[in-house]
């Protein structure tokens, strides 16, 4: 067909991706849904997402937070190795600490603390956040890179 893009090869790593991130986004949006006595949103990667980031604080609350943290931890990284299969070895880009009046830079490749299964991330001005506050910790990243753009 003329005009029609050539298709060399499918990419299951990007299927497999998929596959694995409506199944964590439907099992965490159910566990709010219930907590909260709110319906479950549609099972779609927007609204459950959305429905999650709207319900952020009262999960990084929650008792399952650090569970909640690293299952989206380990999506992000399977989609960026589906995306970008080098992705994994370059090291994680750094930002300006979230901290009022902080000048450290936040270096967003986690540590062990010493303490048996624990992780943190850290400013060079020594801040630390644990695994549970990792995702309001990227909000508050995201959100400092927004209004600095």
């Amino acid at each position: 067909m003329s005009g029609s893009r050539k298709r060399d090869h499918l990419n299951v790593a990007a299927l497999d991706a998929r596959n694995d991130l409506i199944p964590v986004l439907t099992s965490w949006s159910g566990l709010v849904a219930e907590r909260l006595g709110t319906a479950v949103p549609h099972r779609s990667v927007v609204h459950l997402a959305d429905f999650l980031l709207l319900n952020l604080e009262w999960l990084t609350a929650h008792p399952s937070a650090a569970d909640f943290a690293e299952e989206i931890e380990d999506l992000h990284t399977e989609l960026l190795r589906a995306i970008d299969p080098d992705a994994g070895d370059r090291p994680p880009p750094a930002t300006q600490c979230v901290v009022d009046a902080c000048t450290g830079t936040i270096n967003a490749s986690p540590k062990s603390t010493g303490k048996a299964g624990t992780r943190s991330i850290s400013c060079s001005a020594g801040h630390a956040w644990e695994m549970r506050e990792w995702l309001t910790l990227r909000y508050l990243m995201d959100r400092r890179r927004k209004d600095a753009a």
